[in-house]
């Protein structure tokens, strides 16, 4: 086990997950982020937070003697990749079910991927239908789709063991992505014989047979599936409930979401708490949460993904009006290290009834229409006083995180490798690529640069031209990050300060120094600095502003508030003009986006004449090219 000291928060990396030798059943919960039990103190040792939640899945692979299902919508990450492997060349059976718009989102790593699986002999099924063979190679198939997803995250590992003792799911809200390990998310481990058939009976509808190969021609997924019993289980005395959806075309499956309404009117007593990727606001079971809220003795407590809470209050839903933040009532956007990527329900967490368990609720299931209706989920319901209490600990760091009072962790990174500059907000920030498809933001320790807001308001002075100097720097070039005497550069606000140098075609230039020098910045004393640079700096700054360059022309205006529109004017950086809106861009706008080129702006366009518009940025990947990596690039900068 290793601790890091990331912005004043402990963040443990790289807890080890071990499988437990005794036959008898249990449940387990881990987290990645930190948790906390009462505000600024960290939970013992005893709680799974600050969990490697790949490695968790990595580890099962790893010990299992006869068998893996793996159910997943999207499978990208390595070390997955090369576990299975490792597996089949034990001589297990290895079977894979994946999502279909998700083969080919990240062309190179997907490619990588089922090649990998497919020299070694492991054919996966997608949900519509085609078979990814040898050397991913593929058969294609065509079924039921209607471009709803496979969105399950759940393994079922050594279901074909002589003795259930070692019959073990794994499940939760975690991709098998680059990502999926620095999104905020959960994993859950039931080691239970009854629930373990249950979930190979779930698996065995979508790959079409009880035996190695796939059969697309029984293959069942989405509404054509059938109900699956019993739901409700006994793990070790603790009552659970298991739910697959979507609904099915005959309406003779059981109703997730009536299901957690009637949880909510019955059981809450005290109080409920949510973390939610999404939580569509008109659903019932949003409904369900508010009119119980409407009782002062009950409290509410939500966080939501930024990206999903921006859209509720922009169109004034309940979850970003000012009633969600007042009296009883706190529901707050998350902050991150990346998603909030949670689908996760406690009731009465804080103060159970003596009498009743405490309930969590999780698994895939995002609370949505498309999970209810369309989408291939699992959710399970726990009835624990114990496992509510873990839960509830990383609800409230993630509450805590969400108030400002904790600083996310950040990614650990190397001073000494030169980054991919991922993506440039304006002068003042810009984002490294530390894994594929993660960004993460960097700003210039000890200067001050000019920012252009994203509302439609005011800017800083001289925002415009910092940005527009930056990006002519920055773009298509590489970077080192570091702060000389220290490990890891100081966190604050959810990106590094810290000393910047680019490749500049061959040249190790110093970005702080010559933002400075050429007059797109001044000195700030932000965050403890290195006294040889701060004299530097300081020097510099002062030359910069006597030769009266750049923002120092006009010395009168530093620090003052300007309409965004005249500094958006003196630019064409891509990524300051954000958001622009998908649903009302012409064409020239439109490949100003990040990955946008000509080809795909006129598909955009036709989809939105063809569609009547854009109803959700999700609606995206309905465009032909468009998967979820260029989806991930794209969402900070589009609006509808």
């Amino acid at each position: 086990m290793h601790i890091r000291f990331f912005a004043g928060v402990i963040f443990i990396l790289g807890m080890q997950f071990s499988i437990q030798a005794q036959s008898t059943e249990w449940i387990k919960a881990y987290f990645n982020m930190p948790a906390v039990t009462e505000k600024g103190s960290f939970l013992d040792q005893s709680i799974n937070d600050g969990f490697d939640l790949i490695g968790t899945l990595e580890t099962l692979i790893d010990s299992a003697t006869t068998s893996i299902d793996l159910c997943i919508y999207d499978l990208e990450h390595p070390r997955i990749g090369e576990a299975l492997v490792r597996a089949k060349k034990r001589g297990l059976r290895v079977r894979l079910v994946t999502d279909d718009h998700n083969r080919t989102d990240s062309r190179e790593l997907d490619a990588e991927m089922w090649k990998l699986l497919g020299d070694a002999g492991i054919f996966s099924l997608d949900d519509d239908g085609d078979i990814y063979q040898q050397n991913a190679s593929i058969a294609d198939f065509d079924l039921v789709n209607n471009s709803a997803d496979m969105h399950n995250k759940f393994a079922v590992i050594d279901r074909l063991s002589p003795t259930t003792n070692d019959d073990i799911v794994w499940t939760g809200s975690t991709n098998l992505t680059y990502t999926g390990a620095y999104n905020t998310n959960n994993v859950l481990i039931i080691k239970d014989a009854e629930v373990a058939l249950l979930y190979e009976q779930e698996f065995e509808q979508m790959w079409g047979s009880s035996g190695e190969t796939a059969d697309p021609f029984n293959a069942r997924f989405h509404k054509d599936k059938s109900n699956l019993t019993p739901s409700v289980f006994d793990v070790d005395g603790t009552k659970i409930e298991i739910y697959f959806a979507p609904q099915n075309r005959e309406k003779t499956k059981p109703s997730i979401s009536d299901r957690l309404v009637e949880l909510i009117q019955q059981k809450a007593q005290h109080d409920i708490k949510f973390q939610a990727f999404s939580f569509t606001p008109t659903i019932p079971l949003a409904e369900a949460i508010w009119n119980a809220s409407s009782d002062s003795a009950i409290s509410l407590q939500g966080v939501i993904d930024p990206g999903f809470f921006s859209r509720y209050r922009n169109a004034s839903q309940i979850w970003g009006s000012k009633e969600a933040q007042s009296g009883n009532r706190m529901i707050l956007p998350a902050r991150e290290t990346r998603k909030l990527h949670h689908k996760v329900l406690l009731i009465d967490a804080e103060h159970p009834d003596e009498n009743e368990q405490a309930i969590v609720v999780t698994g895939s299931y995002n609370f949505s229409n498309n999970a209810e209706f369309n989408n291939d989920e699992n959710l399970i319901v726990i009835h624990s006083d114990e496992i509510a209490a873990q839960y509830l600990a990383d609800f409230q760091g993630a509450f805590a995180r969400a108030k400002g009072e904790l600083e996310a962790p950040a990614p650990p990174i190397n001073s000494e490798t030169w980054y991919e500059v991922y993506a440039i907000r304006d002068g003042r920030e810009f984002e490294i690529e530390v894994l594929p498809g993660f960004g993460y933001p960097v700003r210039l320790l000890g200067a001050r640069v000019p920012s252009i807001f994203a509302g439609t308001n005011s800017s800083d002075y001289f925002a415009g031209p910092a940005a527009e100097y930056l990006r002519n720097i920055l773009e298509g070039r590489k970077v080192k990050i570091s702060v000389p005497g220290k490990s890891m550069p100081d966190v604050k606000y959810g990106a590094y300060y810290a000393y910047v140098s680019v490749d500049f075609d061959g040249i190790e230039l110093p970005l702080n120094k010559t933002m400075l020098k050429n007059g797109y910045a001044t000195f700030s004393d932000f965050l403890p600095q290195h006294p040889d640079s701060v004299n530097l700096f300081k020097k510099v700054a002062e030359n910069a502003e006597n030769n009266r360059e750049g923002i120092w022309k006009r010395r009168a205006l530093i620090g003052t508030k300007v309409a965004r529109q005249s500094e958006l004017s003196k630019t064409d950086a891509v990524d300051v003009v954000y958001p622009i809106n998908i649903n009302t861009a012409d064409r020239a706008t439109l490949q100003l986006l990040p990955g946008i080129g000509e080809t795909y702006a006129k598909r955009i366009i036709e989809y939105r004449e063809q569609n009547g518009g854009f109803d959700t940025v999700e609606e995206l990947l309905n465009i032909k090219g468009i998967g979820e990596r260029r989806l991930e690039r794209l969402r900070p900068v589009v609006t509808l």
